[in-house]
C-alpha cells in the first residue's frame, strides 16, 4: 500500500460544498452572460444561438430574459416584423404596378393540352 494521506469524510464534505458553491457561481455568472448576449440582437435565431452556445433551454432563456426585462421579448418580435415588413417592400416596377412574373408561352405539345 501507498503512503498517499486518504482524505476524511469531513474533508471530503467541505471540499464538495466549496466545489458546490463555486460551481453555482459559474453558473449564474453563465446566465448573466447568456442574457446579456441574447439581448444584443433581436435577430432570428440569435436568442437560440446564445442558448445552444450557454448549453440551456431557449425557452429558460427566454424566461429569464422575460424576468430581467419584461416586454423585451415582444418589443423584439416587432422589430423583427418591422425589419421583415419593410424587406418586403416591393421596389422597381413591382411597386407601380406593372411588374409581376411575366407571362411564359406554352410549350407544343402535351404540354399544350
Amino acid at each position: 500500500m501507498t503512503d498517499t494521506p486518504v482524505k476524511t469524510i469531513k474533508e471530503l464534505r467541505e471540499a464538495s460544498e466549496a466545489s458546490e458553491a463555486q460551481a453555482k457561481k459559474d453558473k449564474a455568472a453563465l446566465l448573466e452572460a447568456a442574457v446579456q448576449e441574447a439581448m444584443t440582437s433581436t435577430a432570428y435565431g440569435h436568442l437560440s444561438a446564445v442558448a445552444r452556445e450557454a448549453g440551456i433551454a431557449a425557452q429558460y432563456l427566454r424566461t429569464l430574459i422575460e424576468d430581467k426585462e419584461p416586454g423585451w421579448l415582444d418589443r423584439a418580435a416587432e422589430e423583427r416584423e418591422a425589419a421583415k415588413a419593410e424587406r418586403g417592400k416591393p421596389k422597381g416596377r413591382a411597386a407601380k404596378g406593372g411588374g409581376g412574373r411575366a407571362a411564359r408561352p406554352r410549350k407544343s405539345g402535351a404540354a399544350a393540352a
